[in-house]
């Protein structure tokens, strides 16, 4: 099982929805202005972390507090921003979000449950700190042109 902020999900429906929106979804009212993971599918997420990120997403662990069968750590996922972002231009900075994590493990070490910790909202701020520009459209597959004029 799985949870960051939303509901607690499968591994099958994580992979689903995709590790993207599993991250970035909440269960507070509303949803982030800069990342709707309600409009986005596992395909679109990974698209628009791809292309903000075309060199990596990297993830690291950075402090361990307790081990084995409950695992408290502390995380940093980090990679710099050469592509765009919901049309937002590459800042060419390093973007970096920090966590905890508390996993429970069984007897073989393999995570029965995670759960995650952070504020997506300091971590999409990082990603919309350049202005929208019109030369950075949003990316919708198969789209081309204005869809009001099709």
């Amino acid at each position: 099982m799985f949870r960051a902020g939303g509901p607690w999900l499968t591994g099958e429906e994580t992979l689903k929805v995709g590790s993207y929106n599993a991250l970035l979804q909440t269960t507070l009212e509303g949803e982030h202005e800069a990342y709707k993971a309600s409009q986005e599918t596992f395909e679109s997420s990974h698209d628009v972390f791809r292309s903000a990120f075309p060199g990596g997403f990297a993830w690291e662990v950075l402090e361990v507090y307790s081990g084995p069968p409950t695992v408290a750590f502390k995380w940093r996922h980090w990679g710099v921003m050469e592509g765009p972002f919901k049309g937002h231009p590459p800042s060419h900075a390093t973007i970096n979000s920090f966590g905890t994590c508390i996993a429970k493990v069984d007897d073989k070490l393999q995570i029965t449950d995670l759960e995650v910790y952070y504020d997506p909202t300091q971590f999409l701020g990082q990603l919309t700190e350049t202005p929208k520009d019109r030369d950075y459209g949003e990316y919708k597959p198969g789209v081309v042109g204005c869809p009001f004029m099709q």
